[in-house]
């Protein structure tokens, strides 16, 4: 199976990531598809992530195709998983106290407020505004 399934899928895709690190002001991020399948055994998938990012790299791996027919995704569904994963360098995981425990909420509410304000600045840009659905 070919690492890359439709080539004019992941550049148009890689072109809109540079359109939302644009809008949001978020500079030199690497966007890398997410290359789920096992080479040499057919069906068998790695994981069902849609994404994810290390806070220490600007670096988003994104899943770009569905698990498993491996069409494309919609875009957006893509747009969504890129605002979600640069909400987490944006907002990083915070320390809790819990009784005697320290916790480290990685989703916690300021988190999700500013993964919805990334998707309102995509839903009023005018390129990208266009790509959500109702």
């Amino acid at each position: 199976m070919a690492d890359i399934l439709d080539p004019r899928h992941e550049a148009f895709v890689e072109h809109l990531f540079r359109r939302v690190c644009f809008v949001l002001n978020m500079r030199d991020f690497e966007l890398r598809p997410l290359r789920r399948r096992v080479r040499g055994r057919k069906g068998s998938l790695r994981s069902l992530a849609l994404g994810y990012t290390k806070l220490n790299e600007k670096k988003i791996v994104i899943d770009l195709y569905t698990p498993r027919t491996m069409k494309p995704r919609k875009l957006d569904a893509i747009l969504r998983v890129i605002c979600h994963e640069l909400a987490h360098h944006q907002e990083p995981p915070r320390l809790y106290r819990d009784w005697f425990r320290i916790v480290r909420k990685i989703h916690h509410p300021h988190f999700w407020k500013q993964c919805k304000k990334n998707v309102e600045a995509l839903r009023k840009d005018e390129i990208l505004g266009g790509l959500f659905s109702v």
